[in-house]
């Protein structure tokens, strides 16, 4: 195996082009699931170019630090994928919806919701203990810390359970908030 400085350039040139196709195929796997066609279709156009010089690069370079070549794409494949994942959070495309179950403080809580700005619907449910009530908040993920910091204000023992949500129509303009370090 070819240890020279030429052969680790092309391993590091290998592992960094098989970071950015990776993580743009994870990014694009999370659009696509969602639906955006448009970005799906960009993303896997780059992806796919980018996917296919790093490949031709290993190819090119099959002798000269192989088993380097090989390391650096396994390697730049893991990496991808935890900065895909990492991008697509800092990203935070979608709407969640948050449900909460709260014992005693279910009207505190809505009342505290509404006044940070986010629109509740409550159900009627029945639980371990008797009669509760249900709180529904629709969210963007990008609101997710401060909907969650909100129902802990009021109640830290609260039961939450979060998921996507694939579309939401109609219902409470939730209020968009800048963080504290933008407002003037």
């Amino acid at each position: 195996m070819d240890w020279s400085s030429h052969a680790l350039w092309v391993a590091i040139g290998i592992f960094c082009l098989r970071i950015c196709d990776v993580s743009i195929g994870t990014v694009r796997t999370i659009f696509t699931i969602r639906g955006y066609r448009l970005v799906s279709f960009a993303l896997g156009a780059v992806e796919s170019g980018i996917w296919i010089f790093a490949i031709s690069r290993v190819m090119v370079y099959v002798n000269e630090g192989g088993a380097l070549n090989i390391v650096a794409w396994a390697f730049g494949f893991a990496t991808g994928t935890v900065v895909g994942i990492t991008l697509e959070q800092w990203i935070g495309t979608g709407t969640n919806l948050v449900r909460v179950i709260s014992r005693n403080h279910t009207i505190r809580l809505k009342e505290h919701l509404h006044s940070e700005g986010f629109g509740v619907t409550t159900v009627q449910g029945q639980g371990y203990g008797g009669n509760v009530l249900i709180l529904f908040v629709v969210a963007p993920r990008r609101r997710e810390k401060d909907v969650l910091g909100a129902i802990t204000r009021v109640d830290p023992e609260a039961f939450i359970t979060i998921e996507p949500v694939n579309r939401a129509i109609g219902g409470f303009p939730v209020a968009v908030v800048r963080p504290a370090s933008v407002k003037k």
